[in-house]
């Protein structure tokens, strides 16, 4: 397994990544040997030190793991402990999805992402001010409104998968939803953590061009 260990505003001493080292082969040796590479990423502010773990599985998903403390150290064997805490719940399921994959990783998509302004505050009027400044307004600037103000542009990669395999992606990682593509199908789907705890998937079915194809 391939760790790569890097610093936001601090440099990475050897002891702390030797440390690193020494603690994520343990743990995969000890739950899965599935795992290709793992990047940690060390972010100091102010008097905080974040520490994030992101795993790559050699079939293409994704675990992930953060911790926070006032030392280093300490901050890394939170996101640690959580690490091995989901090896632990998702063993059997990962050497299944592991089996099940076999040599065919899941493909990824490119699709553009945007990062957009937030909207302005808007002034608290009564009915009558709100009516004149509605009358007041060209429809053309009204449009012009509604259109959202791009401020960075990206990319991220669509995954291909199963909706099974999509909720395990989600519950690896500390996000509350994820999109993806229909293996059986190739619409987009996603899959979110609702407040209840339990996971919704949205399903549309297939998108129009493939219907009419």
């Amino acid at each position: 397994m391939q760790i790569k260990v890097s610093g936001k505003n601090l440099d990475i001493g050897t002891a702390f990544q030797q440390h690193v080292e020494t603690r994520l082969h343990e743990i995969a040796e000890k739950y899965f040997n599935g795992i290709t590479s793992a990047h940690v990423v060390v972010e100091k502010q102010r008097h905080n030190f974040t520490v994030e773990i992101v795993m790559h599985l050699t079939t293409g998903l994704v675990m992930q793991a953060r911790g926070q403390a006032d030392e280093v150290y300490a901050a890394f064997d939170q996101a640690h402990e959580r690490m091995e805490k989901r090896l632990r719940r998702y063993k059997r399921k990962l050497k299944s999805h592991v089996r099940h994959r076999g040599r065919k990783p899941i493909t990824r998509h490119a699709a553009p992402s945007f990062v957009l302004a937030p909207e302005p505050e808007v002034e608290v009027m009564d009915a009558a001010a709100a009516e004149a400044v509605a009358e007041a307004v060209p429809e053309a600037a009204e449009e012009t409104e509604l259109a959202p103000t791009v401020v960075a542009e990206a990319e991220e990669h669509i995954a291909e998968m199963t909706a099974g395999e999509a909720v395990m992606q989600l519950e690896l990682q500390e996000r509350p939803f994820l999109i993806f593509r229909n293996a059986a199908h190739g619409g987009i789907n996603v899959v979110y953590m609702r407040d209840d705890g339990h996971v919704a998937w949205v399903d549309p079915g297939p998108c129009r061009q493939q219907q009419e194809a």
